[in-house]
């Protein structure tokens, strides 16, 4: 079997080299011809802990030609970049048999019965990874993939298979459960990390951030109808389990990247909206993450 990826960010680069550890041949799809040389010069390279693993997989341009070799597709481009590689994801892995959407938030759902030709799976992923360069990546927290079936999730692919040690998946069978308990925690930890500019765990060391938690997650939780007690503690464990690590969208604010914000907490905010619920304290931190988005953009455009 080959399995491909798309995206060489941080996610994207997990999965390659994990997957890579599998008799099973990876190819990575990546946008810069920079990246590929990269990669095809000195390999890819996972530091988790003291281990470093070095692996050699096929790095392509998703600009180039036909990909119909791929059966098996992971798309880990962040969420607002999903439309951009959509045409290219339809064109030229038209025999792909089976696609894995591994993105955070909701947003990209709307796109994805464009692609009604082939099998489709949304994932959750509860790693912590960093890019520390085009070719290394640093695997800095355990956790788990997530994956269930969108549409017609009838491939004959055991995703469960694809485990590696240290990383491994599961089979779910409710996406929008999976989802929806996914994207509350992330609605949560990652705003509010990002504006106060802590680690995930500093969240529950002061009580005043501790209030701001509970009233975002309870809102949450009213537009997704999730149970909120459960949620709550679901929560806390991720906090208290990454305790260390700063959330995504800290990090896109400290590389001054534009955020996943409106396909998490904008989303939120679409749904409040059209189940007349009032977010207040969602659109709080929304509107403070677009204003630190416009603010970078200016320094950028006067720099």
């Amino acid at each position: 079997m080959k399995i491909g990826v798309i995206g060489g960010g941080s996610i994207g680069l997990l999965f390659t080299a994990y997957l890579s550890k599998s008799p099973h041949e990876v190819v990575l799809f990546v946008r810069r011809e920079a990246q590929q040389q990269a990669i095809g010069t000195m390999g890819l390279t996972l530091k988790y802990g003291s281990s470093v693993y070095t692996c050699q997989p096929g790095v392509r341009l998703l600009s180039g030609a036909d990909h119909n070799d791929i059966d098996v597709l992971i798309v880990a481009v962040k969420s607002y970049n999903i439309e951009q590689v959509m045409p290219e994801i339809g064109e030229k892995f038209s025999r792909t048999r089976s696609i894995l959407f591994v993105q955070n938030g909701m947003q990209h759902l709307r796109v994805l019965p464009k692609l009604q030709m082939h099998s489709i799976y949304i994932g959750v992923v509860e790693h912590g990874a960093l890019k520390e360069s085009d070719h290394l990546i640093s695997h800095t927290g355990l956790g788990q993939t997530k994956i269930a079936p969108y549409l017609d999730g009838h491939s004959g692919i055991n995703w469960e298979k694809l485990s590696k040690e240290n990383f491994p998946f599961t089979y779910q069978n409710d996406w929008y459960a999976m989802l929806s308990e996914k994207l509350h925690i992330n609605a949560v930890i990652n705003p509010l990390t990002a504006i106060l500019k802590v680690t995930n765990g500093a969240l529950l060391t002061n009580p005043y951030w501790v209030y701001l938690m509970k009233q975002l997650s309870k809102e949450a939780c009213k537009v997704l109808n999730i149970k909120d007690h459960e949620a709550w503690k679901d929560l806390v464990t991720v906090c208290k389990n990454t305790s260390l690590n700063k959330s995504s969208m800290l990090r896109d604010i400290e590389n001054n990247r534009k955020t996943e914000i409106d396909a998490i907490n904008g989303f939120l905010l679409n749904s409040a909206q059209q189940k007349n619920i009032e977010v207040p304290n969602n659109r709080f931190v929304f509107q403070v993450i677009k204003g630190m988005e416009e603010s970078m953009e200016s320094r950028g455009n006067n720099g």
